[in-house]
Order: structure tokens, then C-alpha cells, then sequence
């Protein structure tokens, strides 16, 4: 039986963007606007004695998410940035990173970072 085990860390940050290119139908995100992100990475780890320690990687991601952000950017488009970040911070590994908008609505990104 293959296993892989990944920790899991979540945070949240506020931020403000806009997509002038919204259909007419939801237009109203042509406006900046503010959101609370909902940030969740899983990183992949080579064994069960906490070769990333949870507390460690969420105070990191905290960190990188003071940004700052560009207003013209998407979930998805942060969840590509947090898993390039992940690569840089914790090298090969796989990983996905989810960013939902206030909870409700966002991307999945998944990755095997090398």
C-alpha cells in the first residue's frame, strides 16, 4: 500500500482586487472590493515525526501573505504565488494550495513542486 502524507496549515488575510473584465452579469467585480482570503496549503513530508512543524509553516505563510498583492489578482493567481513560495521555502515536494474568497467561492491549485 503506497501512503503519502501531507500537512495542512490554514490562515486567513484581507485584501482588495478587481477583474475589469467581468461579464455584465456579475459586474459589480468590476469595483475593487474586499474579501477575506482563506488561505489552506498541504505540503507532502517524507516521514511522521514533523519534518515541517505546522506552527512553523503557518508563521511563515503569514508572513509572505503581507504581500503585497497586486489589486488585479485572482485565487487562482495566489494560489500558484503560495505554492512558487512553498518551493522556494521547503524545496521539492508535492503540494496544493486552495484560496477560497471569504470562505465561500475560490481555486485549487495542485502541484508536485520541483
Amino acid at each position: 500500500m503506497a501512503i503519502r502524507t501531507l500537512i495542512e496549515v490554514r490562515t486567513r488575510f484581507e485584501g482588495v482586487h478587481h477583474w475589469p473584465e467581468a461579464p455584465e452579469a456579475v459586474g459589480f467585480l468590476r469595483a475593487l472590493h474586499r474579501h477575506e482570503f482563506h488561505v489552506t496549503l498541504r505540503l507532502a513530508v517524507t516521514h511522521d515525526d514533523r519534518e515541517l512543524e505546522f506552527i512553523l509553516v503557518k508563521r511563515a505563510l503569514d508572513q509572505y501573505l503581507k504581500g503585497p498583492w497586486s489589486e488585479r489578482v485572482s485565487c487562482e493567481q495566489i494560489a500558484h504565488a503560495v505554492l512558487a513560495w512553498a518551493k522556494h521555502t521547503y524545496g521539492t515536494r508535492t503540494g496544493e494550495c486552495s484560496v477560497l474568497e471569504d470562505g465561500e467561492n475560490g481555486a485549487i491549485v495542485q502541484a508536485h513542486i520541483d
